[in-house]
Formats: C-alpha cells, sequence, structure tokens
C-alpha cells in the first residue's frame, strides 16, 4: 500500500511566504552595498579634487571647450533623471525587508 504526501503538508504557507521575503531582503542588501560604497568614492573624489586645488596644482579656470562640455552635460541632466525615476520604480522601496537589507548594507557593506 502506497502512502502519497501532499504538497500542502510538505509546504507550509510560512516558508512559501519567507522566499519572496529573503529576495526582497537581498535587493535591498546589495543596493545598500553599492549606494555605501559609491557615496565613498564620490567623497574620495571630491576630497581628492579639494586637495589639489588648495596646493596649487589643478585650478578652475574653465576654457570655452569645457564651458561647452558643461552645459552639454547639464543639458542631458532631466533625461538622466527620468530613466533613473523609472529604475527606482522597479526597487520594492516601500517593503520592511528591502529597507532592512539597505539599512545592513549601508553600515555592513
Amino acid at each position: 500500500m502506497s502512502r502519497r504526501v501532499s504538497l500542502s503538508s510538505v509546504f507550509d504557507v510560512g516558508s512559501v511566504a519567507i522566499v519572496p521575503a529573503l529576495v526582497v531582503l537581498a535587493i535591498g542588501l546589495l543596493v545598500g552595498i553599492v549606494l555605501k560604497k559609491t557615496l565613498k568614492l564620490g567623497l574620495a573624489i571630491a576630497s581628492l579634487v579639494a586637495l589639489l586645488a588648495a596646493t596649487g596644482y589643478i585650478n578652475f579656470q574653465l576654457s570655452d571647450s569645457s564651458k561647452t562640455t558643461i552645459y552639454r552635460v547639464f543639458s542631458q541632466a532631466q533625461t538622466v533623471a527620468g530613466q533613473a525615476s523609472v529604475v527606482a520604480s522597479i526597487l520594492p522601496i516601500t517593503s520592511a525587508a528591502f529597507l532592512v537589507g539597505l539599512a545592513i548594507g549601508i553600515w555592513k557593506g
């Protein structure tokens, strides 16, 4: 006599709900690590530029080609911001698991 085991007895409701929460937690963790590394790199670049400017190795007198390049970059900023908001809307930023993962990623990453 063979005994059949139903899937409902193997997987309970709690274990099925944990898997998506762990995925969202992992996404938050990765975003937190990337955010922390990006901020650290930006701070390092800004402090290096400030140090080089203070010691006189670089100056901020811009040529016409530099001004044109800066204008072109800032004119594209609205397009880039629109694309960034589309990417940010994909992230589950209202989920508690995401926020916990983000906090751990920023803290420990």
